[in-house]
């Protein structure tokens, strides 16, 4: 990629670029995702993501908070406080850590609900992968992944901003990949590695 007059041109076939993939050619441009001008419009994209970041870290906090919202609640209904003018407090005490557990539970049950959506009602497409942008999420320190995804859509072509829930960068620029798609709900189809032995 040269920077000629202030605009990047494509390194293959030296035409002017503003995107991921070079709309001439059709090779890799290098540029980065949050550079590129959004050549298309954007559609809302609800993801189906079924994976350890996704489904199992928020049922650990759901749990883990769950049980301390239920542990003061079980004490005041047993009636073994030392203290049974402190039942008020206990219960107080126990309203945080339910509101955190029923959010850690909705975060883990949506992309679950999605994802049988999906199998039940969802359609195969092709989407083709422009690049990938870092996410507002932070796992062990590292951002998150969203990859950029062109499809064809019912009204023409639209990017969709997948978020993959994990820190990997799992497919390369300019490849195809499959998606299936139910109204707003996206989820990438995992490839299934074949060996002929």
């Amino acid at each position: 990629m040269k920077n000629i007059d202030g605009g990047m041109t494509c390194k293959n076939c030296g035409a002017p670029i503003r995107s991921e993939i070079c709309p001439y050619c059709g090779s890799p441009t290098g540029l980065d995702t949050n550079q590129a001008n959004m050549e298309y419009p954007t559609l809302e994209c609800k993801e189906a993501n079924i994976g350890f970041w996704t489904i199992v870290f928020p049922l650990i906090f759901g749990f883990g908070f769950g049980f301390g919202g239920i542990l003061p609640i079980v004490i005041v209904l047993t009636g073994t406080a030392e203290d049974p003018s402190q039942n008020g407090l206990f219960i107080l005490f126990a309203l945080p850590f339910l509101a955190i557990s029923i959010g850690a539970f909705v975060i883990a049950i949506r992309p679950i609900i999605r994802y049988i959506k999906l199998n039940r009602h969802g359609k195969r497409i092709e989407a083709v992968v422009y690049g990938y942008a870092d996410d507002n999420v932070l796992m062990n320190g590292r951002p998150a992944q969203v990859v950029k995804l062109l499809v064809e859509s019912p009204v023409g072509k639209r990017f969709i901003m997948y978020q993959l829930g994990s820190t990997e960068q799992p497919y390369g620029i300019n490849t195809t990949v499959g998606v299936i798609v139910y109204r707003n709900m996206f989820m990438i189809e995992k490839k299934k590695e074949e060996l002929n032995w």
